[in-house]
């Protein structure tokens, strides 16, 4: 058995203190850990099809309701990435990427969030003719 198949050494840092939505140091080590297992699954059955458009993401959304906090959780990812952070349409990210694998970190504003949600509320209201 490996080390990834029983967590050991998986680090549980400081995240969930120092930031607004952060999985639980148990919680963290259960997903890498689930990510591997697929990623042994995968290398272990060649016969199963992959697409060549394949991509596997972890994608972290800080919760606060203060787009300051927001913006101040991706910064903070950022320092410690190495990256600047940069505006996708109106959503503030960072990200690591490596070959088809890429986490990232977004902040949605307030003012977004909002958008959607009134834009919602004509899901199943609006019907085509």
């Amino acid at each position: 058995m490996t080390d990834h198949q029983t967590n050991q050494g998986c680090e549980t840092g400081q995240a969930p203190d120092r930031f607004t939505d952060a999985a639980s140091g148990g919680r963290r080590c259960r997903i890498i850990s689930d990510l591997r297992e697929l990623a042994d699954f995968l290398e272990a059955h060649p016969d199963l099809p992959i697409s060549p458009h394949t991509s596997v993401e972890v994608t972290y959304f800080p919760h606060t309701s203060r787009d300051a906090d927001a913006f101040a959780e991706v910064a903070r990812v950022g320092a410690a990435l190495g990256v600047m952070p940069t505006w996708e349409g109106d959503h503030l990210v960072v990200e690591h990427v490596r070959g088809a694998g890429r986490y990232r970190v977004v902040a949605i504003p307030e003012k977004v969030r909002a958008e959607y949600r009134a834009w919602l509320t004509y899901t199943g209201h609006v019907r085509p003719d």
